[in-house]
């Protein structure tokens, strides 16, 4: 598993365990306890006939370089491996170094000493065995210090404090104005894309960021990141700039680092699909459950659209089911509740956020279009149980509960039990009922392999991998909404995969499309490595997922090779597919001609 290191963390871990062990090996010296003294020893090894005074300080120099060093490797090697508490953990490390100091370095240290070898000091013999015992053991409890306070204080190697943001790589002086206030209407025809991964969800009770922009290293090498999308021969980006950086109370942003990432995308000819809200909130909104959400990412929006009024594309809400369910119902992050009542809640936040924030966006600029990308989930029953097949169809409609919200379409009646049930006031159901955001909107599906499972027998969801695919999954979604659509994340975190997998999905796009379904574009997601979304950003562990199309040093992985040659392979013909604009039109009359026949 590839690291990403806190470097000067795990320095000053290993330096503070350093000082642990000699803080409580000279108390023990000083009060007539037999301790291995092993801050003089080395001193004397390389000063022998210095003074006390600066033989310690050579010592204490050389054992601190010794601890920094070990608690690097710790962090390269070991650290997250076991499951453990931090402080176990390190002390379960402490034993990698300690049988070589005991068994080598300290019989090596008598051979090389100057006053051993005059007789002056005495041997340890063969093995460091051959002295007194109190000197291999303590040793040993000297490691053991060291490695608990090594453990206790190297933790959360990525993400930072809510209270401590990053800075951000931007040019002192400039004057953090966009490069052209121009709307002129684009023709946009077949996007192919790729992202920037974005989320900044808290951990720990909103104390702790898992901000995947400062994980993934784009805050600092922004610049390089816009051109490698270039570089690829792609023009449109999904961007999620950082919300809780930028929107800092009600009426304040702070738009200094976007509006040099915006300026450069202008000049590079790149087209974003903005991301407005993605799986987190700023300090002072807290989270999902705070009735003032709505509102406050409206006037976000509005904002927005008024400071960059040449953005066409946006994604008000990304996955609105996926931020609920794992915010509110399985507690990994943001409210961290698990009970149906906060899911139903967030859903609703979530769901009046993403209308609003539509309608803030189409008074400003009337041609916006919306690609509400959402997660394509499907649940397939083990076995003919009843029970095992209510929970499927149960989880079939829930998964649809965000977008049904957005769209005004009636839920099922047992779905709508279950929203008055948990909180949901029958007069906000009508009102969503009575919005209407879906002419100007692009439904984006996104398909990982964990996106379809399987309720065994106990009634629990398990993870089925590629059962049905994304042609078979997107094509329910479309059905129900009958939106033009867009492929908007996949990846594979087996590196050696990608490239298969890429075409996988896109063969998927290209077999829906000869059906009918209207698909406008396709995404790889994201264009660099992630970190921790292998265990959904429950913890900051700092594991790096290969899934990009350009690890985290900005090399192009094989999967990014492979799609620049898909994209040059079949740009030029989808060069020529209607445009979107074309595309939302035909939807529309499709929408009519439906919602009359189903009112004949």
């Amino acid at each position: 598993m590839i690291r990403s290191v806190a470097f000067t963390k795990a320095v000053i871990a290993g330096m503070a365990g350093a000082i642990a062990w000699e803080i409580v090996a000279r108390l023990l010296i000083w009060a007539g306890v037999p301790f291995f003294d092993l801050v003089m020893t080395l001193g004397t090894l390389v000063l022998p006939n210095a003074s006390p005074w600066v033989s310690w300080l050579a010592g204490m120099l050389l054992h601190l370089m010794v601890g920094a060093i070990w608690a690097v490797f710790y962090t390269y090697f070991f650290w997250s491996v076991l499951p453990l508490r931090p402080v176990l953990q390190g002390m379960a490390f402490a034993f990698v170094p300690m049988p070589l100091a005991i068994f080598i370095m300290h019989p090596q240290f008598d051979l090389m000493h100057p006053l051993v070898q005059s007789g002056v000091m005495s041997s340890s013999g063969l093995f460091g065995l051959g002295g007194e015992m109190h000197e291999p053991l303590s040793i040993a409890a000297g490691h053991l210090i060291w490695g608990s306070v090594l453990g206790l204080l190297y933790t959360r190697p990525v993400g930072y404090a809510a209270s401590q943001p990053p800075a951000l790589n931007t040019r002192p002086g400039s004057l953090h104005l966009p490069v052209s206030s121009s709307r002129a209407p684009v023709e946009h025809r077949f996007m192919f894309a790729t992202g920037i991964e974005c989320s900044y969800p808290t951990l720990e009770g909103g104390r702790w960021r898992m901000d995947q922009m400062a994980a993934c290293g784009h805050y600092h090498h922004w610049r390089t990141d816009l051109q490698l999308v270039r570089d690829l021969g792609l023009r449109y980006l999904r961007y999620g700039p950082p919300l809780h950086l930028i929107h800092r109370g009600p009426g304040q942003y702070d738009w200094a680092f976007l509006d040099e990432v915006a300026a450069e995308m202008q000049r590079l000819g790149i087209v974003p699909i903005m991301d407005l809200c993605h799986f987190g909130l700023p300090d002072w909104l807290q989270n999902f459950q705070n009735p003032e959400v709505p509102q406050a990412l409206a006037d976000y929006a509005k904002a927005f659209a008024q400071r960059y009024p040449w953005v066409q594309l946006y994604t008000p809400v990304n996955e609105m089911y996926v931020c609920a369910k794992l915010s509110a119902l399985e507690g990994l992050w943001n409210e961290q509740c698990r009970d149906e009542r906060a899911f139903v809640t967030a859903v609703r936040h979530l769901a009046k956020a993403n209308v609003l924030m539509m309608q803030a966006i189409a008074a400003e600029r009337p041609d916006a279009v919306f690609v509400n990308s959402e997660s394509g989930e499907f649940y397939q029953p083990c076995c003919p149980d009843p029970k095992v097949r209510r929970i499927a169809a149960f989880e079939n409609e829930r998964r649809f509960l965000p977008l049904d919200l957005l769209y005004a379409h009636p839920v099922h009646e047992d779905t709508r039990a279950y929203l008055l049930q948990n909180g949901m006031p029958p007069d906000e159901y009508a009102w969503f009922m009575q919005q209407n955001v879906r002419n100007r909107s692009i439904l984006g599906v996104d398909y990982y392999e964990w996106n379809e499972k399987l309720i065994d027998s106990n009634g629990h969801a398990q993870v089925l991998g590629e059962l049905f695919g994304w042609y078979a999954v997107a094509g329910q979604y479309y059905q129900r909404y009958l939106r033009p659509m867009m492929h908007t994340e996949t990846n594979r975190m087996d590196a050696r995969d990608g490239p298969r997998w890429l075409w996988r999905q896109w063969h998927n796009v290209q077999l829906i499309r000869q059906t009918g379904v209207p698909v406008v574009g396709f995404t790889w997601y994201s264009l660099t490595d992630q970190v921790d979304w292998d265990i959904a950003l429950r913890g900051p562990l700092g594991n790096v997922n290969p899934v990009g199309l350009f690890d985290l040093n900005r090399d192009p992985r094989t999967v990014g090779l492979a799609y620049q040659h898909l994209v040059s392979l079949f740009g030029a013909d989808l060069s020529e597919a209607s445009s979107i604009e074309a595309v939302l039109e035909e939807a529309s009359k499709i929408m009519t001609r439906e919602a009359r026949r189903l009112h004949a």
